[in-house]
């Protein structure tokens, strides 16, 4: 196999043209009639996922070459339309209503304390009803997007949400440069979940990666109370990263976890005592929201067919304790990467909301010890957009059972081959204490 560290010119101008005639796609596809803007997403996200995996299977393209055109995709999709969610709107309200003087946590959209909000920043009809759902870092970072105003203000997300990307996939560069595993660089720097769900749905998800990214790279370091206070402040972004901690406690032994655990406990109660402090309350709406919505779920779906009330909230809290207790396993086994990975997909497998951008906090992970399972379900997450078509067509949001089976069985086949490949030839543990 060859992978190097050093590009040749005429390797990074193929793989950076390549990515750029299948990322560009993306500008004509509000050309498109509405109906197949949906399908058309899928289609775009298919070919960058047979790129990705081509180069990955081949391992013939330099390192520095994944990287350029990683980097150039990125860059491309900055001034993207965003064609699969209406979420940056909902952040630059939000930053709004706390420029204004009022909290976010408390003030729904619709409310008449800010009407004179509505006539400059719009928000969507969905989400009108309610306040924010959304952790104090997180509202921070959209504060910052709407000081420039409704017409900078977009680019100002994008910029932010762009950079963090750039940031995510430049520090799992160095961990898996670090650590001999820059083969499987293209499963980050060319995950058009990543790429995606960043440049064109410009999702807050994208600082829960960095956070990810940057945890482990600390971690690898040895920089115990570092990683500690990213995890903490990631637990302000959004919940997901937060469940790092466990594993990387565990694996950093008693001196290590004693510093990570102080480093995220400061930080949290910096973050959120700064909160209160500026007359927020930072509780959000979060039950709302998995009481509303239901999304890109195959396991909490089909429990939902036969459970229902606190039968099915036991079963899923019992489903997601045992996969973190397989998580703590496999990380005192050694298997940190699994364990991160265990952990990461926990609460995701047992939600009833799967946004495809949910998962993005999983690459970074993935690239450290790549699963056929998670893999797949990242490839077959995006099939979930053919909702769009009846969304853009016709306002109606009636998500279709055929990706939930196809994603399912996805997953199961990719378990399979995983179990396969264990019992063949365990791999080596690429992250340690």
């Amino acid at each position: 196999m060859i992978f190097t560290a050093k590009a040749s010119p005429s390797s990074a101008i193929g793989l950076t043209a390549g990515a750029v005639v299948i990322y560009g796609a993306v500008y004509g596809l509000p050309a498109l009639p509405p109906h197949h803007a949906g399908s058309a997403y899928i289609v775009v996200h298919l070919c960058a996922s047979a790129l990705m995996f081509a180069v990955w299977a081949s391992g013939r393209a330099d390192a520095r070459a994944v990287l350029i055109a990683g980097l150039a995709a990125r860059l491309l999709l900055l001034p993207a339309p965003e064609l699969t969610s209406n979420d940056a709107e909902r952040y630059l309200w939000d930053g709004a209503v706390s420029l204004a003087g009022f909290d976010p946590y408390t003030t729904p959209a619709d409310s008449e304390s800010v009407a004179f909000l509505r006539d400059v920043w719009p928000t969507p009809l969905e989400h009108e009803h309610y306040a924010t759902l959304y952790p104090p870092v997180s509202l921070a970072l959209f504060t910052l997007s709407a000081v420039v105003g409704p017409e900078a203000g977009p680019w100002v997300w994008k910029a932010l949400s762009g950079l963090a990307g750039v940031g995510a996939l430049l520090l799992t560069y160095g961990v898996l440069k670090r650590r001999g595993l820059l083969r499987h660089l293209p499963l980050v720097a060319l995950s058009p979940l990543l790429i995606l769900e960043t440049g064109v749905g410009a999702h807050v998800d994208a600082f829960s990666v960095l956070a990810v990214a940057a945890a482990v790279a600390a971690f690898d370091r040895r920089s115990f109370a570092l990683a500690g206070v990213i995890l903490g402040v990631s637990l302000a972004v959004k919940f997901l990263p937060v469940l790092l901690l466990g594993p990387l406690m565990i694996a950093s032994r008693y001196a290590g976890a004693a510093k990570m655990l102080a480093g995220a406990g400061v930080a949290v109660a910096l973050v959120y005592g700064t909160s209160f402090a500026a007359g927020h309350t930072p509780i959000g709406v979060i039950n709302v929201f998995f009481e509303k919505w239901r999304f890109g779920s195959p396991l909490f779906s089909a429990l939902e067919t036969v459970f229902s009330g606190y039968a099915l909230f036991g079963i899923v809290l019992a489903m997601a304790g045992a996969m973190l207790a397989g998580a703590a396993v496999l990380a005192l086994r050694n298997q940190l990467a699994f364990a991160m990975a265990a952990a990461l997909a926990a609460p995701l497998a047992v939600s009833p909301v799967v946004f495809p951008w949910y998962l993005t906090a999983l690459v970074p992970v993935i690239a450290l010890r790549p699963s056929a399972a998670l893999l797949a379900w990242v490839s077959a997450a995006p099939l979930g957009y053919v909702v769009l078509n009846g969304w853009h067509g016709d306002g109606v949001w009636a998500p279709a059972a055929w990706p939930l089976w196809i994603i399912a069985a996805s997953v199961a086949l990719g378990l399979l081959i995983d179990m396969r490949i264990n019992m063949l030839k365990p791999a080596p543990q690429p992250v340690t204490g």
